[in-house]
């Protein structure tokens, strides 16, 4: 029979004492409690065959030539770091000292002959007893390692795989345990606008990530129906409120690159700085934390809302967890800003941003444990523009529909909102138009060029229609700026001004059609000029204001404007 064969039958004991009678008497005793022994005369060959044969208990003498028993089991115990086997010094002196120094040795116990048998095996139960309730705890916690491990595969595979763009986005993340309070998220919107997020959860482990799951589907679901990102941004406060404890919040920086605006909406609370460089390296921008960690308040401060700010092709913005600033080396320095600053200047003229400081902080801190979750998200400022895909609608399919709308008594069904005064500035309503075109006839892929159409429609009407803002105040990056803080001003101001928003759904054999009808209270404006003014400008000279309602006209069959340029009503048409 093999070793192995026989530890799975047997308990295996080591005695260590230089009397063979002593290693006799302790062996019958041994196996009448069901031990298989092995004995050595000296310390030195009782450490050998320790490490050959790692037996369940073992039963040490203190007085012995070679090397005695204090020194065996100091080496006995070096090798047994990550196990219990318990060992119980035999001997005849019976002393305080003895106890002591064989307590410090790293015994676990201590049997002064003479003895008798039965005090013997109650000392021996006792001890396997103990050796037992360890195996326990240690088969717990590797079950639990395990399930963590798994645990933490399903959560980056839920967040992490689902996360838009991983071939144009930068990220880092270099967990502190095994699992990190850190989260990145990246979705795509529906009208081709990029929404990323860097989260960093209190501490770090499975405790700092109770909350990511449910912030990613929040993120995610919000991003994909429309909602702008400061509507994101609220959901996700008042969720972390509600949801985790009051000593867990999440830092996090939320940012929108647009997908035709060159433009971006940056809002930062809680974390450290959110950079935007040039393509030579240089910082263009800083945006500072303006506003507590998610989860804090129940509401948002008032009067918050995320920096809008023009970007270049060749800018990139730069998210950072401080655990890459508080890195510290050996002598108990932080890495901080300024290394921050000058690695990421490397990165971006190499092209490389995240490989650049993660190699800097590596470099810094040498072996030194780390102490807190690292995370970077690099995030390219150009080519996101989204290319919608006009519905493919044949001159038959076309025929066919006005019939069949013409015929019909009325449409299958109507959605009509008005929103007025206040409620203009807290309320957007194009994501309550999808929901209710969504829950109703389906999930479709061209309802992203219907949410392009009514975006713009609606946003034509409030800005230029009820707030009377001049687009053309975009043009320009100073100009970009003063436009967003203007509109957020008129918009405190409205009273009884409203947007009308009506939808008329008509189904047909081949597809289907649903005319936009929007009003509004404002002064109207002369479309035909400003269409003749749009099509005399050449491509080149072509301004960032204006072109939302080109893209109206390629997406729909018709857009008319009446009323004084008060109203507009636009025809979807789809074939299936």
């Amino acid at each position: 029979m093999s070793l192995s064969s026989t530890k799975n039958n047997f308990k295996l004991a080591l005695v260590v004492d230089d009397s063979p009678m002593q290693c006799r008497v302790l062996g019958v005793l041994l196996k009448e409690e069901g031990y298989r022994v092995f004995t050595a005369n000296d310390g030195e060959r009782g450490v050998a065959m320790y490490i050959k044969y790692k037996p369940d208990l073992v039963l040490m003498d203190i007085n012995m030539p070679v090397m005695d028993g204090y020194e065996a089991t100091r080496k006995i115990k070096s090798f047994s770091r990550t196990s219990l086997c318990p060992l119980i010094f035999i001997t005849s002196m019976d002393s305080d000292q003895a106890f002591i120094e064989s307590i410090d040795a790293g015994g676990d116990g201590i049997l002064v002959r003479p003895f008798s048998p039965e005090v013997f095996k109650a000392k021996i139960k006792s001890i396997q007893r103990i050796s037992d309730l360890y195996g326990q705890v240690k088969r717990l916690q590797q079950e639990q390692q395990q399930d963590a491990e798994l645990a933490e595969q399903l959560m980056s595979g839920v967040i992490e795989s689902r996360n838009y763009a991983l071939d144009r986005i930068g990220i880092v993340k270099k967990a502190a345990a095994l699992f990190s309070g850190d989260i990145q998220l990246t979705a795509l919107g529906p009208n081709g606008d990029v929404n990323i997020l860097l989260g960093d959860f209190t501490g770090h482990g499975l405790r700092s990530s109770i909350g990511a799951i449910p912030l990613a589907e929040t993120f995610r679901a919000m991003t994909k129906k429309g909602f702008s990102l400061f509507e994101i941004i609220t959901q996700v406060n008042r969720q972390l409120h509600n949801l985790l404890p009051p000593d867990l919040f999440l830092g996090a920086a939320f940012v929108t690159i647009s997908s035709h605006d060159a433009s971006a909406n940056i809002f930062n609370a809680g974390l450290p700085d959110c950079y935007i460089y040039d393509q030579f390296g240089e910082i263009k921008h800083r945006i500072l934390s303006s506003h507590p960690p998610m989860g804090v308040l129940p509401n948002l401060l008032d009067n918050s809302k995320p920096s809008v700010v023009v970007v270049g092709e060749s800018d990139r913005i730069i998210l950072i967890s401080d655990g890459i600033v508080e890195a510290r080396n050996d002598v108990g320095e932080m890495f901080e800003f300024e290394r921050f600053e000058k690695a990421t200047k490397q990165g971006v003229l190499a092209g490389n941003v995240s490989k650049s400081v993660l190699d800097a902080v590596n470099d810094f801190c040498q072996h030194m444990p780390q102490e807190d979750d690292i995370s970077l998200i690099d995030i390219p400022c150009s080519g996101w523009q989204q290319t919608f895909t006009v519905s493919n609608v044949t001159k038959d399919t076309l025929i066919n529909s006005r019939k069949q709308v013409t015929n019909a008594e009325s449409p299958a069904w109507t959605w009509n909102l008005k929103l007025t005064g206040k409620r203009l500035a807290l309320i957007n309503p194009i994501p309550m138009a999808m929901n209710q075109i969504q829950d109703i006839e389906g999930n479709a892929e061209h309802w992203q060029s219907l949410f392009t159409i009514l975006t713009e429609l609606f946003v034509n009407s409030l800005d230029h229609g009820v707030l009377d803002l001049n687009s053309d105040l975009k043009d320009s990056p100073e100009g970009f700026v003063e436009y967003f803080s203007e509109r957020d001003k008129r918009l405190q101001l409205l009273d009884s001004e409203f947007v009308d928003i009506q939808l008329d759904y008509f189904p047909f054999d081949l597809g289907g059609k649903l005319l936009v009808k929007i009003s509004d209270s404002g002064e109207g404006f002369d479309y035909r000029k400003k269409q003749l003014a749009r099509q005399t400008e050449s491509h080149e000279n072509m301004q960032l204001s204006g072109r939302g309602i080109e893209l109206v006209k390629q997406l729909c069959q018709s857009i008319d404007y009446y009323d004084g340029g008060r109203a507009v009503e636009a025809a979807y048409v789809w074939s299936s």
